[in-house]
C-alpha cells in the first residue's frame, strides 16, 4: 500500500479562515498577513513603548491558544492530531520571530523586567516547550480546590 504523501499545515484549507487566501480555488494560509500583522503590532508598541503578548494577540484578533498552535507549526487545532499533515515551519518562524520582539522589549528596557520574563516563561509564553500551563505558576492557596 503507497503512503500517503504529507501536506503542510495551512495548506489545502476548506473555508476562508482568518489570515487564508484564497489561491487557483484553494484555501491557504496566509504567512505575509501574519508577518504583516506582527510588524504593525510591534511598530505601534514601539511608538506607545508598550509592549504585551495579550496585546499581540488582540492585534492578531486570535486567542493565546491560537497563538500557541501557530508557535508550534499548526494554522488548525485538528492539524496537530493528523499524522499526514506537517508544521508549517514558516508559520512557526514568523511568530517566534513576532515572540522575540516582545521578549528582547522586556529584557533591554531600563524597567526592572527580569520578573516579567521569568513569569512569562513560567506560564510557557516563551519556553522551549511552547506549551500554556493549565494552572497558574503559584500557590492558589485556600481557592485551590476551585482550580481544574
Amino acid at each position: 500500500m503507497a503512503k500517503r504523501k504529507k501536506r503542510v499545515s495551512g495548506t489545502g484549507l476548506k473555508g476562508g479562515e482568518a489570515y487564508t487566501v484564497l489561491e487557483n480555488g484553494v484555501w491557504h494560509a496566509d504567512i505575509s498577513a501574519v508577518k504583516l500583522c506582527i510588524e504593525k503590532y510591534i511598530m505601534e508598541a514601539a511608538g506607545s513603548g508598550k509592549y504585551s503578548l495579550a496585546g499581540l494577540c488582540i492585534y492578531l484578533g486570535i486567542t493565546r491558544e491560537k497563538l500557541t498552535l501557530w508557535r508550534s507549526g499548526y494554522f488548525l487545532a485538528q492539524d496537530r492530531g493528523d499524522a499526514c499533515i506537517a508544521p508549517n515551519t514558516q508559520l512557526a518562524e514568523c511568530v517566534e520571530m513576532g515572540l522575540l520582539y516582545l521578549q528582547q522589549h522586556w529584557e533591554e528596557s531600563d524597567k526592572p523586567s527580569a520578573l516579567h520574563v521569568k513569569q512569562l516563561e513560567a506560564t510557557g509564553a516563551f519556553s522551549d516547550n511552547s506549551g500554556l500551563s493549565a494552572k497558574p505558576p503559584f500557590d492558589l492557596g485556600r481557592l485551590k480546590k476551585f482550580a481544574r
